[in-house]
């Protein structure tokens, strides 16, 4: 087993049973607290991530750790692991399913590995360097769509991605696109890596939110895009996209370069 197997086998592992702990306030989720951004938090959240980050400092502890609800620790080996305890907490406080538990890898500035558990839903979606995208065990990848009216387009934030992105830009892709669905986040990502969307919006994330997905858009073969071009998760906004409609996507959003898809992320500017 190579080392990438091993954190992505460890990954899995502490991500499913942060999801049983979460599933326990799911019926009855706790109150929600308001964060300096206006987001909100609630004691699951917190207890997720304390779970995640003992268990890492535990089989990890020269790694680094980032975690949305204030996980800090820095790295000596070189590697940083990004939490998101509990995306999506605005459907967990009203009950909807489509919250996740994320965690991923990065070695210096590139994603290795990912994973999106969506503990009420029963579904898995997990991807390493060079080892594919798995979804619930089953491998995947982008669809073959290779013309914007034909694309299902997905939407986190409407009003956040029109800040981040060309307004009229937005308008073309929601009045091109064959239908717009917007399940957060976790399932928008989710679906695209099944080849189920063609297309993922998004107008205001964290380092947390987008790691999995950086690392999911290699694996399948779709692009992870950013406004400058660069393809960096520290942006707070990108869009995720299928192979055959990259050109038409980076054209209607007005998105800078022509760097390759695969480019190394720790070649990029700091």
């Amino acid at each position: 087993m190579n080392t990438c197997e091993h954190e992505l086998e460890t990954a899995l592992e502490i991500a499913r049973n942060a999801g049983e702990l979460a599933l326990r306030h799911f019926a009855a989720p706790p109150p929600a607290e308001e964060k300096e951004d206006s987001s909100p938090v609630t004691r699951a959240d917190r207890e997720t991530e304390r779970y995640i980050v003992r268990m890492l400092r535990e089989r990890f502890p020269l790694d680094g750790i980032l975690g949305e609800e204030g996980a800090g620790h820095p790295s000596r080996s070189g590697r940083r692991w990004l939490v998101d305890p509990i995306d999506g907490t605005k459907d967990f406080i009203r009950g909807n399913p489509t919250w996740a538990v994320q965690l991923a890898l990065e070695q210096g500035e590139r994603v290795i590995l990912g994973v999106i558990h969506c503990p009420a839903l029963g579904e898995t979606l997990h991807a390493a360097a060079g080892a594919g995208c798995f979804w619930n065990g089953v491998r995947v990848t982008a669809s073959e769509v290779s013309r914007i009216d034909h694309s299902i387009l997905t939407v986190s934030g409407l009003n956040a991605a029109a800040a981040a992105w060309p307004v009229d830009g937005i308008r073309s892709l929601l009045e091109e696109c064959w239908t717009v669905r917007a399940f957060g986040g976790a399932c928008n990502v989710m679906m695209l890596a099944r080849g189920k969307a063609d297309i993922w919006l998004s107008g205001r994330g964290m380092e947390w939110d987008y790691a999995p997905a950086r690392i999911v858009a290699d694996e399948i073969g779709a692009c992870f895009l950013t406004r400058p071009g660069d393809g960096r998760i520290d942006r707070k906004h990108c869009v995720l996209c299928a192979p055959g409609v990259e050109r038409e996507v980076r054209r209607v959003l007005d998105i800078s370069g022509c760097a390759p898809v695969d480019s190394p992320i720790d070649s990029m500017e700091d």
